[in-house]
């Protein structure tokens, strides 16, 4: 038999099973309510209206015949120390694994089993209803499910109301995980509504799939190894307390580092498939289902991006679902996270690093394949600038060839660049905001010592794979392997610009810092929104522009005069451990270099100060302002606009483009009067009294 019709008839065979299953639970239940009547019936609690004339519903006749053949003989009392459901439940099918993978009592299979029937047998919620007392309203209360289920379950009403306590007490399972949801909390207790959670009968009835609500968070994982390679200790001992259960794992580690990889390989060496839900944000409600689902799966959980976890509510949810939740959990994030879960089960960590700059280019040499469009030279300065673990150089190297596919070309550098932008775009993009870059180095002028040292800034970027990798410096320096500059001087200088021109140079997204999306008046939120900012810098992807960073990188205040200033001062300490450790490139731009704190600017790699230009630098600036398709009169006297305004590149621009709309509106070209007009606007509009003075 051909392969593909083997696969079809043990689908079949597969669904025929299921089917099969579900008709023996259904059964089963329909037996258990037709005995509740039946003993009803013979306690005369229930009026045997033969014809439902008072009643008006269904008579005893229509009952009889919908009790017909039921598993449970009318009348029957099971013995005490019997089980009704290993008995007569089916081994096999959804209900079979659910009761394993939670260890139910067979009470609580037989509740589900009943819930399951009213929600999707008519026979069964007529018979329900019937029991009720032929409601119109048809509800299933606990009431009706302690007759059905636990007066069936043994000869003392007192052990089965206990059972009944147990089972759905708001600590035991059924609860914790809302698999079953009880409602009308003000009546009394045998009157409240008891239903099946909606994806509890979904998987029941139908299977596949992971709930609606956390398709935007989630991914089930088969038990299958992914593609990529993972460190055998860290993967020995990722199984080891996988099995070990009622454990935390935390991998800790840089994004894309390889830390879901490794869960990856763990759960396939086990055998089981594996159930990572991104916490960020993450409702309460939310987070029962993630634990919910991994229990219908049969999967592992993770629980990724922890750092993020909203306090309050979601972490006492955590709490509770980790009291009723038999598996090891594993939790992804920083080793900051480590105490915030450390007291609720014996915690495992795992620390996955990025791999040295010889072992990324072998990554990327692997997993890009073999391409006419990269040099091994490209693939060594892609290995050098991209700081990526082999999560991350896995998915980049799926994204490029598929973007290189779609073009219809060789990978090339240029896909490669995108395909790692896509990676942390959403990350950054709540923080910063991207920015094109279109100057370029002819459009600057700068002094040449400030210029030399530019270049030697750029070179420190392109060569550090070779130079902290191949030649061994990292393991001099040790720590803040990154690049971390301070830009100073003027408003107006060139501080963003050549910034920019950096990261156009070297390939790099250029991100500006948003800091009022980063600053938070709640205590901790300041510091969790820079994180996500350096961890993004981190991965090499980006060059990170801070601009007028003063406001995070102020000076300490020693005396203390209240909450403002000890937050001030947390958000300083933050941001010097992180410089301390720092691997990525950031550039904090500022016009007042004394207001930074001095441990901060002793711990930037490189302080570059740009200097007010002078009459020729600004008379090159003039010059090279304007753009050479622009229609300009031949008369124009840069020399003298730089000697009778003494003002920055940044006012310069706003001044000849000022002057361009004015020259624009009268069809005229540009010349020395639209110039001079539009420099004395200026000057007014920023309140100078004098025109031609320094313009701040």
């Amino acid at each position: 038999m051909p392969p593909a019709a083997e696969d079809r008839l043990a689908a079949s065979q597969a669904a025929a099973t299921e089917a099969a299953a579900e008709d023996r639970v259904l059964e089963r239940a329909r037996g258990l309510i037709a005995a509740a009547i039946r003993r009803r019936w013979d306690q005369g609690l229930l009026a045997r209206d033969p014809d439902g004339v008072f009643t008006a519903f269904l008579g005893a006749e229509h009952i009889e015949r919908l009790m017909g053949g039921g598993p449970v003989e009318a009348g029957a009392r099971p013995r005490p120390d019997a089980d009704p459901a290993a008995a007569d439940l089916p081994r096999e099918g959804a209900l079979a694994r659910l009761r394993a993978a939670i260890d139910l009592s067979p009470t609580q299979v037989d509740l589900l089993a009943v819930l399951l029937a009213c929600e999707t047998d008519p026979g069964a919620a007529r018979l329900m209803a019937y029991l009720g007392g032929n409601q119109s309203q048809f509800s299933v209360t606990v009431d009706l499910v302690f007759e059905a289920v636990y007066r069936a379950s043994t000869a003392s009403d007192m052990r089965a109301s206990a059972l009944l306590h147990a089972d759905l007490a708001p600590g035991a399972p059924l609860r914790r995980l809302r698999l079953v949801t009880l409602d009308g909390t003000d009546r009394a207790g045998l009157a409240q509504l008891i239903r099946l959670h909606g994806r509890v009968i979904d998987y029941l009835v139908q299977g596949g799939g992971i709930e609606a609500d956390l398709t935007a968070v989630a991914h089930l994982f088969p038990p299958v190894p992914p593609v990529g390679e993972c460190d055998p200790a860290h993967l020995a001992a990722a199984v080891q307390a996988f099995r070990a259960g009622d454990r935390l794992l935390l991998v800790e580690g840089p994004p894309r580092s390889g830390r879901e990889i490794l869960l990856r390989f763990a759960a396939a060496r086990i055998g089981r498939p594996l159930l990572s839900v991104s916490v960020r944000g993450l409702s309460p409600d939310r987070l029962v289902a993630a634990f919910r689902e991994a229990l219908l799966q049969g999967a592992l959980l993770v629980l990724a991006d922890v750092d993020d976890l909203p306090e309050g509510d979601a972490q006492l949810r955590l709490r509770e679902c980790l009291d009723v939740y038999r598996d090891t959990v594993a939790i992804t994030g920083s080793s900051l996270a480590a105490p915030r879960f450390a007291g609720l089960r014996p915690l495992t960590t795992l620390a996955v690093r990025v791999p040295a700059h010889g072992e990324r280019a072998r990554l990327w040499r692997q997993h890009l394949g073999p391409s006419e469009g990269l040099s091994d030279d490209e693939l060594r300065r892609v290995a050098g600038l991209y700081n990526l673990g082999v999560g991350g150089i896995v998915a980049a190297s799926a994204a490029a060839r598929d973007h290189a596919a779609f073009a219809g070309s060789p990978v090339r550098r240029e896909h490669v660049s995108l395909a790692v932008r896509q990676l942390f775009d959403s990350d950054l993009s709540t923080v910063a905001a991207r920015i094109e870059v279109s100057q370029t180095w002819q459009d600057v002028v700068l002094p040449e010592d400030l210029t030399d040292s530019i270049r030697s800034l750029v070179d420190r970027i392109e060569l550090r794979g070779d130079v902290l990798g191949d030649w061994g410096f990292a393991r001099k320096l040790g720590k803040g392997l990154g690049l971390s500059a301070l830009f100073s001087g003027e408003p107006g200088t060139g501080k963003s610009m050549v910034a920019g021109l950096i990261a156009r140079e070297l390939g790099l997204d250029l991100y500006v810092v948003d800091l009022s999306r980063i600053t938070s008046k709640w205590l901790g939120e300041t510091e969790k929104n820079l994180a996500r900012a350096f961890d993004a810098a981190e991965a090499g992807h980006v060059l990170l522009l801070f601009d007028e960073a003063d406001s995070v990188l102020g000076k300490r205040s020693a005396d203390m005069k209240g909450a403002n200033d000890r937050h001030a001062n947390l958000e300083t300490n933050f941001i010097l451990a992180r410089l301390e450790q720092f691997q990525g490139v950031a550039v904090f731009t500022t016009n007042l270099a004394s207001a930074i704190d001095p441990a901060i600017a002793r711990r930037m790699t490189i302080h570059l100060k740009f200097p007010f230009p002078d009459v020729e630098t600004r008379a090159e600036l003039w010059r090279k302002m304007i753009p050479a398709e622009a229609p300009v009169d031949d008369d124009i006297d840069f020399p003298r606009l730089a000697e009778r305004f003494e003002v920055s590149g940044g006012f310069i621009r706003n001044i000849v483009v000022r002057a361009a709309y004015y020259a624009a509106r009268r069809k005229h070209r540009i010349g020395m009067p639209h110039l001079e007009w539009a420099a004395e606007q200026e000057y007014r509009e920023r309140g100078s009294l004098l025109v031609g003075g320094r313009l701040v």
